[in-house]
């Protein structure tokens, strides 16, 4: 009994000894390009809404060199009044994802946007920090419904507890 009770003892100092996952905190600058559609509605003379759902490729630096690549879901409102907001996915090679909520002026070329982390799975969970970006690129056809956007200046941080 002796023995198991030291064995016991070993096995939770082993335990309560271990480290604890080090929280991670950076900077990161990146890119991302993104194409969807858009569908308007009527909302009176003079002021366009529109909702739209976009997907593309986000890839990023962190400020240690590491890349890292994404895709991206997002469904949002644009207001040529208020302004737009839309919430996004952000979502790993290996399936982890990263809750992103952005906001701006308007959606347009130079406009500055901004982005916050509100959370994540997996190595992502209780990701957060923010982000701004301006669109370098943007093309809407209102015929058509598509609406694309390329930029190439996204620039944050991040924290992981």
């Amino acid at each position: 009994m002796k023995r198991f009770t030291i064995f016991l003892t070993a096995i939770v100092m082993l335990f309560a000894a271990a480290p604890a996952p080090a929280e991670q905190a950076g900077t990161f600058a990146g890119s991302w390009i993104a194409s969807g559609k858009k569908q308007s509605l009527e909302f009176g003379a003079g002021r366009e809404v529109f909702t739209f759902n976009l997907a593309g490729h986000v890839s990023l630096k962190t400020g240690i060199g590491q890349n890292k690549d994404y895709w991206s879901d997002c469904v949002g409102l644009w207001d040529s009044r208020a302004g737009s907001s839309a919430r996004c996915v952000w979502r790993d090679l290996e399936g982890q994802r990263a809750y992103v909520v952005i906001s701006g002026p308007v959606i347009k070329e130079g406009a500055l946007e901004t982005g916050e982390f509100v959370g994540g799975t997996g190595k992502l969970k209780g990701l957060t920090g923010g982000f701004t970006f301006s669109w370098s690129s943007l093309f809407r056809d209102r015929d058509e419904g598509i609406l694309t956007g390329q930029t190439e200046d996204i620039q944050g941080t991040y924290r992981i507890p």
